[in-house]
């Protein structure tokens, strides 16, 4: 079966990829009114998803691949402006690309697959009960997903110290594993990250302890390989304890140490 991927795979400096959900009223010829509007206005349409929502309106989500000089903002008020269409939302990817694939999936370089987030929190959940060193476990884990991420995110594009913590937000919102708020200074390696609506403390429930370790050393493999520098990130706050998001602490891991919070959160070698 063919699927409709949307994944990471670099950009083109003269276009952007902007997604619109198109809510509109299905009347005989209405989707054709649409997409008759985006060919016409030069909107390459890169693939559409189609949700019959009600019996009376539809939805249609679709990327398109428009000129940098295209205000997105101005360009969904005239979807709007079509008698067929009730609402629009839109969004751009600075770093997207979609492929078209077969199966296998293919996620930033590698193959993918689709989980349900109870089905990976079940996973931590019984590290957490049955494993000793659990913690540690998941933090290395994590190390090397990130550090994965970011080593194929430079191979594809110029990751920089302007785009690096844009790259990360844009990879967790569409992967759906949160929505990211990252200050770091990359001359101090210090800094923070906010995780909102974390799928991990989402589905995991009550604790009274963090519970977004596998996050925590994804951010520090991430950071280490870019900066190449060993990097420790640790959680100080998670949604799971009563907080209202979770909020991870960046800073420079010890030079030479040897403890085990540096060879977890930080040493990869």
């Amino acid at each position: 079966m063919v699927r409709d991927l949307f994944t990471f795979a670099g950009f083109n400096e003269n276009s952007q990829i902007v997604w619109f959900k198109i809510i509109y009223s299905k009347e005989p010829g209405s989707l054709s009114l649409i997409t008759d509007f985006l060919e016409k206005k030069n909107a390459f349409i890169i693939f559409g998803h189609l949700d019959n929502i009600t019996q009376k309106t539809g939805e249609y989500s679709v990327f398109t691949e428009l000129n940098k000089d295209v205000d997105p903002e101005d360009f969904a008020l005239k979807i709007k402006e079509l008698e067929v269409v009730n609402e629009v939302e839109y969004g751009i990817s600075e770093y997207g690309m979609v492929y078209s694939v077969d199966f296998p999936l293919n996620v930033i370089g590698v193959r993918g697959v689709m989980a349900r987030a109870l089905t990976i929190v079940d996973i931590i959940k019984t590290l957490n009960q049955s494993a000793p060193h659990a913690e540690g476990l998941l933090t290395i884990s994590g190390l090397k997903g990130g550090t994965h991420a970011a080593k194929y995110f430079k191979s594809i594009l110029d990751l920089n110290d302007s785009n690096f913590a844009n790259v990360l937000a844009e990879l967790f919102k569409g992967v759906g594993w949160g929505i990211l708020e990252i200050e770091c200074d990359p001359r101090t390696y210090e800094g923070r990250i906010i995780v909102k609506d974390s799928f991990i403390a989402d589905v995991y429930g009550e604790s009274d302890q963090p519970v977004c370790t596998f996050m925590s050393g994804y951010f520090a493999g991430y950071l280490t390989e870019y900066f190449g520098k060993n990097i420790s990130v640790r959680e100080v706050s998670c949604k799971a304890t009563g907080k209202e998001f979770c909020e991870h602490i960046i800073s420079p891991a010890p030079s030479g140490g040897t403890s085990q919070e540096y060879q977890l959160r930080g040493e990869m070698r």
